[in-house]
């Protein structure tokens, strides 16, 4: 809260200072040589230096609050329209212009004030008729004869009106710009923050799927290893065992791979598979090497091939082939005859759904599933380099 009130009143001193200097360009060229003449000189100056300084510090006092107002009306907008920034907006602009037509009244009483000695020094200077100019700006601003006489010099080349109403205008417009801005960067956060979970939460649920089944089964696998005393495959197992155990370690840390890393886990993944359904599970890998610099989410490819072991009979009768390869179209392919079991309930599914999230949000890409000629198909699009979402 603290750090907003300091960037905004930041913000409003450096729009009020400009477009005080802005508004007033015109005057301080015009009156320039008056400026630098010794004040005791001319009687008629000291009025004019006076009036030039006052307005300065004028529109940059009038610009400021103008500024500020909007940028709290905005914020009390948005709690009574629920964030309504067409509403809000209308909101803000209103009470700005009230607020602006108040100080406009002000105006004149302050004016007085401040040129009101040098006013009395020199108003014998003009005795003479109002013109249309003089006569419009004593009515407006309420000013006496006298003294609208001689504002009249100061304010050659000098619509008050409009300077006041383009400053109005202009404050309101570069508050709600602001405003949009800080909308748009809140969102922006907001999303940031919620893919950041959505990643997490698909992360925690695939690791929630594959660790179970993956400890169990590769124990298991190792259990048989030693008990039939096959010492060197036990020693590759345990090998490809690490493997696999490292590269899924390393999934909370990164995001994107290159397909020839997802490739070296998918194989000593798939050994381990071969191992456990011996003679019944079959992996062909045929990737064109200028797709293996490209790269994917980390850990797409295994929910896929756990996904075929699990609701797929898998027999010497009935051996499964589990397809990987790359096509043209820059797609990494993972392909499996349909062989259901017999006594398996309705797919639920989850895995791909938590894929697809992960592979939507970390790409902006969508994953495709087929199923052709009783062969169930995914298709994972692959990048040319990583990118940031």
């Amino acid at each position: 809260m603290q750090m907003f009130r300091k960037r905004y009143l930041l913000i409003g001193f450096i729009v009020s200072f400009l477009l005080s200097l802005f508004v007033n360009f015109s005057l301080l060229t015009v009156n320039y040589g008056k400026l630098t003449t010794p004040s005791a000189m001319i009687d008629e100056t000291i009025f004019e230096q006076s009036f030039i300084y006052f307005s300065l510090i004028w529109f940059f006092f009038f610009t400021f609050i103008l500024f500020i107002t909007t940028i709290y009306m905005l914020r009390i907008g948005d709690n009574l329209f629920r964030r309504n920034e067409y509403k809000a907006g209308l909101f803000a602009a209103g009470v700005t212009v009230v607020v602006a037509l108040l100080l406009l009244q002000v105006y004149p009483v302050i004016l007085s004030t401040v040129t009101g000695n040098s006013h009395t020094r020199t108003q014998t200077s003009y005795p003479r008729e109002l013109s249309e100019e003089e006569a419009f700006i004593q009515h407006f601003f309420n000013i006496p004869e006298p003294q609208a006489q001689q504002i009249k010099p100061v304010f050659h080349h000098r619509p008050v009106i409009t300077e006041h109403l383009f400053v109005l205008i202009t404050v309101i417009l570069i508050v709600i710009l602001i405003h949009i801005l800080d909308s748009r960067q809140q969102m922006a956060l907001a999303y940031e923050k919620l893919k950041t979970e959505n990643l997490q939460s698909s992360y925690n649920a695939l690791m929630g799927q594959i660790n179970p089944h993956f400890f169990f089964n590769s124990l298991n696998g190792l259990n048989s290893l030693i008990r039939s005393g096959e010492k060197e495959q036990t020693l590759t197992y345990l090998d490809e065992l690490s493997n696999v155990f490292r590269y899924i370690l390393q999934s909370n840390k990164k995001e994107l791979v290159s397909l020839a890393e997802e490739l070296e886990f998918v194989k000593a993944y798939t050994y381990l598979l071969s191992v456990r359904y011996e003679g019944k599970l079959f992996f062909s890998i045929q990737v064109d090497s200028t797709y293996l610099l490209w790269y994917l989410p980390m850990l797409s490819v295994l929910p896929l091939i756990e996904n075929a072991v699990k609701h797929n009979v898998i027999s010497k009768q009935y051996p499964l082939q589990v397809d990987i390869y790359t096509t043209k179209d820059q797609y990494l392919i993972i392909s499996n005859k349909i062989q259901p079991k017999v006594e398996e309930n309705e797919r639920s599914g989850i895995g791909l759904k938590n894929l697809w999230g992960r592979y939507k949000m970390l790409t902006g890409k969508d994953i495709q599933m087929s199923k052709q000629k009783e062969y169930f198909k995914v298709s994972l699009p692959l990048l040319n380099k990583p990118i940031s979402v």
